[in-house]
């Protein structure tokens, strides 16, 4: 069988991140279905994902070249080895789940979930032609094309000429492993209820991975191993390393189910103590950043999907609880850490770009509340006593104060838009032109009544921006037909009299056109603030007009950003991200949180979400 391959090491990535997404999916699946916290269970992702690419990479470095691995990117360490990988993810999955408390239906997951996510990488494996087997002239035998390890290995060893195309015919025993492991995952899954203790099942898919090894090994070319080639009996020494931890695992097993009172893991009913977790993400960011070397670009990549939602949702609780509200400015600024080192992890292979067009779609959607209250009357706000005992006149001590009669109001938005815009890059200095369309509905809701309208918005919105590195500034405006909103409450007239929509138009303003700016201080790059009256896709009305906020690039490009803030006619703060997800895709994401001007709604009303996706095109480099 020849196998013809085009770039080996591409299905070899893809794999390897298959493995990783599909446990990250399906753990996050079961967890939603078992009601677990999710930044409990993304930060155990994190360490599971973290430690299992280490081992993979530190498992074939000799000890005394670990310092030496981890200070430099050197080509020679660049081996992998999925036993170390399952030893460390191991060793993250037990600390993990006893730091945060999960209970045996997490762990036993894990134990047939491992099998099959290696499994997965193992066909990584075999289309990169690493990992290969002993020449076999079977039907089902497998060819290397050149550039394949298998191919190169057999050129150097002499086994094949300079113009040979393809490799000798060899056991496909990654394949092997592959089916293999895939069966171990099942029989994991059939069997892990009977076991009567935690862990019993994690060690059960211990051993019989262990005994897969030795068994596979059998039919695997050892020649170019990165282990000890020497052998006894006529058999590797990897593979006897194998076959006594194999057999060490199913003495374990069998004393601890027979005579052990004691469990190897806990379950613990609480959560983990919600300062904790802030504490632990810095400590996942500091072992990131100590192995950044030693790990390359799509190694990071499967461990940053996993670590960056959980600091989002972890900034999201940090302010949206209230009893870390004393808190909230000193755990912000450390949960910025892993940000930087993510800075420090991706690699700088944008290219030079002197001029390219971008198309903008985005939406925004959210609830705001407004209060009117009316008929103002005088009432007693305290009794005073008579001046004489029996006597006339007026109380002293008496005081009034003025009461009102409340009509409360919820309004619901939808908008959507689109932009194009062209951007020319001159040495420090960016010029951005472009135009934006949005339309959307607002719907208005008087909570005493429960009566509702809407109307349609729109506007067609040309601006213009100009960024230095210390100093950026922008002017555009809004023309349709365009709503300006906040939470506020007003106070009509002195006098009773009947809400309507003449009174309620007193809470909003329509306007045909409405002028836009922008201002920015400080290097975009590290740390920069801002202010804006409007400057947003889709569109900056009805409600996120008036912002100011801080943020930094960690070091990127000005393509990044995560931005904390305050929305000035709202009376609340924001958090916002930007970033590319490749060379031509970006997004910018912004959540605005909650807040009501009034009680009869407080639970109904939401925060406010933002969301843009943007193309770029037609680069041209200098």
């Amino acid at each position: 069988m020849k196998l013809t391959l085009f770039n080996p090491q591409f299905f070899y990535q893809f794999f390897y991140s298959l493995a990783f997404v599909f446990m990250f999916c399906l753990v996050l699946y079961k967890s939603l279905k078992r009601g677990y916290h999710l930044r409990s269970v993304l930060l155990m992702l994190t360490t599971i994902s973290l430690c299992t690419v280490i081992g993979t990479r530190i498992f074939t470095i000799p000890i005394e070249d670990w310092s030496a691995a981890l200070q430099l990117k050197a080509p020679e360490f660049n081996n992998r080895s999925s036993i170390g990988g399952l030893l460390f993810g191991l060793i993250g999955l037990i600390i993990s789940t006893r730091i945060f408390r999960f209970k045996r239906p997490m762990l036993d997951l894990f134990t047939w979930l491992v099998p099959v996510a290696i499994g997965i990488t193992k066909l990584g494996c075999l289309y990169n032609g690493c990992c290969y087997g002993l020449p076999f002239n079977g039907f089902w035998g497998i060819q290397y094309p050149v550039g394949t390890h298998g191919h190169f290995n057999h050129w150097v060893s002499g086994a094949i000429g300079n113009s040979d195309k393809l490799s000798l015919s060899m056991h496909p025993v990654q394949l092997y492993e592959t089916l293999l492991l895939f069966i171990i995952g099942y029989i994991i899954w059939k069997t892990h209820k009977k076991w009567r203790k935690n862990g019993s099942a994690m060690l059960f898919a211990l051993c019989l991975i262990f005994s897969l090894r030795f068994g596979v090994e059998f039919f695997r070319d050892h020649s170019v191993s990165h282990f000890s080639t020497t052998h006894y009996l006529g058999i590797w020494s990897i593979q006897w390393g194998m076959l006594g931890i194999g057999l060490i695992l199913g003495v374990i097993l069998w004393f601890y189910e027979k005579h052990f009172r004691l469990t190897i893991t806990k379950s613990f009913p609480k959560i983990l103590y919600i300062h904790a977790e802030f504490i632990y993400i810095i400590i996942l960011a500091f072992f990131i950043y100590v192995f950044r070397n030693l790990l390359v670009a799509f190694e990071l990549r499967v461990v940053w999907i996993m670590f960056i939602p959980a600091i989002i949702m972890s900034f999201y609780y940090l302010f949206t609880e209230v009893r870390l509200r004393n808190h909230r400015k000193l755990v912000a600024l450390w949960l910025l850490t892993p940000f930087y080192v993510l800075a420090q992890t991706i690699p700088d292979q944008t290219p030079v770009i002197k001029k390219y067009k971008r198309i903008d779609i985005g939406g925004s959607f959210g609830d705001f509340s407004n209060t009117i209250k009316y008929n103002p009357q005088q009432v007693v706000a305290q009794q005073g006593q008579p001046q004489t005992l029996g006597g006339c006149g007026p109380a002293t001590g008496t005081t009034y104060t003025t009461a009102y009669s409340y009509e409360f109001f919820k309004e619901s938005y939808q908008v959507g838009g689109a932009g194009y815009s062209q951007v020319i890059i001159k040495g420090n200095k960016i010029n951005t032109y472009g135009v934006n369309i949005s339309g959307g509905s607002i719907k208005r809701t008087n909570l005493s009544t429960n009566y509702s309208e809407s109307e349609f918005i729109y506007a067609i919105n040309p601006y213009a921006k100009w960024d230095w590195k210390w100093l950026g500034v922008g002017v555009g405006f809004q023309l349709g037909k365009l709503r300006v909103n906040k939470n506020e409450t007003i106070t009509i007239g002195e006098e009773t009299i009947a809400i309507d929509n003449e009174n309620l138009d007193d809470l909003t303003k329509h306007h045909t056109f409405l002028p836009e700016f922008h201002i920015r201080v400080g290097p975009k790059k590290y740390l920069d603030i801002d202010y804006n009256y409007g400057f947003i896709m889709p569109s900056a009305y009805p409600t996120l007009y008036s912002r100011s906020s801080i943020g930094s690039a960690f070091g990127l490009s000005q393509d990044y950003s995560l931005r904390f803030g305050q929305i000035w006619n709202l009376k609340t703060g924001y958090m916002s991200a930007e970033a590319l997800l490749t060379n031509k895709i970006g997004v910018n994401l912004m959540y605005v949180f909650k807040k009501t001007n009034n009680e009869i709604d407080k639970d109904d009303i939401s925060g406010k979400f933002l969301f843009s996706l943007n193309y770029r095109f037609g680069h041209q480099q200098k």
